[in-house]
């Protein structure tokens, strides 16, 4: 499909949107040219850093209005066939739709190439949108709000009730729903469209049993068509956050420390089995480096995702950024083997453009390492909470060490610091004694002078009961100040 807005007045065009016409200041409309063909080829065998594999085409196509665009494709044409989308066959189909400065055209070509989307005028639906931490959209670690606004009106489109919609979050343990939403942009999303926000950390919740794992999700689940809305990032714990992280924050927080607990690569894949949802994957910006937080940078990938399978669809997403496929999302996938994934929309080895993998042990501190032993999702956030508060003090090399996973080797290395009541637990459990802890309980601004306190001493660092008493009367000393 091929769009351009024309002005109702004087005819003139653009590639872009535009309600006014700059020239006549007439309304315009949408044109959409859907008999194509192709009309010019031109083949590349030189490989850049956007287009490594080679050699593919670049093809002219025009439509029946005259309107040209460029495509990439590893397919060969002659002048004059016609160009067709052709639709999914199989049921676990992924269709990826490059951006043309419309999203709500992306998602509806997404949507429509597939054959498992299926909504009802009277369907109840919750939108489960990632919104982590308070960041402002430029940041892309959250659900970009123009997508979501997209989103919600093409679900009009299939006569979707907005009284009948939720859009639903829960931010990592230790940050507030409604603040991330609110700096996200997503807030005044909802607002505009008068659909509620709920977070999912205030329940209720129900006891539901998959796979011989219990869980306690979020009650609204089982009533609701599920749409996963997430961001597709990396995540130097898990490799990817995705369509299927995005899930597992439908279950309660103590669900999630023991998912954790017991191994997340183990119990999400059970998880998935619980939970019936269609995603429809925000790549408009999407994160490489050092995600799924603030530390990650923009990848511009201008993409939609869509698919009935989330395992699927991170599986597609990770061929076509060269990222590794992690195991939870090789286990969720159930033995539906990698190359026999449809993929429709844009050729896979067309789209392959590799972005930045997070590297598992850096921090957003160069002096601050990280060693990641099952950490839950309160200990990743304290983390990376802590070390980006640092920014601007130096010191000697520390290594952070968080998870329920951890060994007395781990701690016989040089300069450990023990993060979050998991990992304090498990060296109990040890009996080994480390002078280095930070307990998640304490108040934000004492575990910040006790973690600097640990990256500017010499030799081994230690927490004493004064270091203790000092970092409390500071504290108190802030809060009078202000």
């Amino acid at each position: 499909m091929i769009i351009r807005w024309i002005c109702e007045k004087c005819s003139k065009k653009w590639i872009y949107p535009i309600e006014k016409c700059v020239y006549c200041k007439g309304n315009t409309i949408k044109q959409k040219g859907s008999n194509i063909k192709v009309i010019g080829i031109t083949k590349v065998t030189i490989p850049s850093v956007m287009h490594p594999i080679i050699p593919y085409n670049i093809i002219l196509l025009q439509d029946e209005f005259g309107n040209r665009l460029p495509k990439k494709t590893m397919k060969d044409y002659k002048i004059g066939d016609a160009y067709v989308e052709h639709k999914a066959k199989t049921k676990d189909g992924v269709s990826v739709i490059k951006v043309k400065y419309d999203i709500y055209e992306s998602i509806k070509e997404a949507i429509g190439l597939l054959n498992s989307f299926e909504l009802n005028s009277g369907d109840k639906i919750l939108i489960k949108i990632s919104a982590v931490i308070a960041a402002y959209p430029y940041q892309s670690v959250n659900t970009n709000p123009d997508f979501l606004d997209a989103l919600l009106r093409v679900l009009y489109d299939y006569r979707v009730k907005k009284e009948n919609i939720i859009v639903a979050e829960q931010a990592l343990i230790g940050s507030d729903a409604t603040d991330a939403v609110a700096k996200a942009g997503i807030l005044e999303i909802c607002k505009k469209h008068e659909v509620n926000f709920a977070d999912i950390s205030k329940g209720p919740f129900e006891e539901l049993e998959s796979d011989g794992y219990k869980f306690n999700i979020y009650k609204e689940v089982l009533k609701r068509k599920i749409i996963n809305a997430p961001v597709m990032k990396t995540n130097f714990q898990l490799g990817i956050s995705g369509a299927v992280e995005n899930l597992s924050r439908l279950v309660d927080e103590k669900t999630q420390r023991m998912m954790y607990y017991d191994g997340i690569n183990k119990t999400i894949p059970k998880l998935m089995k619980a939970i019936d949802s269609f995603t429809i994957a925000d790549a408009t910006k999407g994160m490489q480096g050092q995600g799924p937080l603030a530390s990650g940078e923009p990848a511009f990938l201008n993409l939609v995702y869509a698919c009935k399978n989330a395992a699927v669809l991170d599986t597609i997403f990770c061929k076509a950024t060269d990222l590794q496929i992690p195991p939870h999302v090789e286990l969720s996938r159930q033995n539906l083997p990698a190359k026999d994934i449809e993929v429709v929309g844009n050729e896979l080895d067309a789209l392959k453009y590799p972005i930045k993998p997070a590297a598992p042990n850096n921090t957003s501190h160069p002096d601050i390492k990280v060693i990641d032993t099952r950490a839950c999702p309160a200990c990743l956030n304290l983390m990376n909470e802590l070390t980006s508060k640092m920014i601007g003090a130096r010191g000697e090399q520390i290594t952070i060490v968080m998870g329920s996973g951890i060994t007395e080797n781990i701690l016989h290395e040089e300069r450990v610091v023990i993060l979050g009541d998991c990992a304090i637990k498990k060296i109990g459990k040890l009996n080994v004694k480390c002078d280095a802890k930070i307990e998640e309980n304490l108040d934000r601004i004492e575990q910040i002078i006790l973690l600097k306190k640990l990256l500017e001493t010499k030799g081994t660092p230690k927490i004493t009961n004064v270091d203790k008493v000092k970092s409390k009367m500071k504290n108190l000393l802030s809060r009078v100040v202000r």
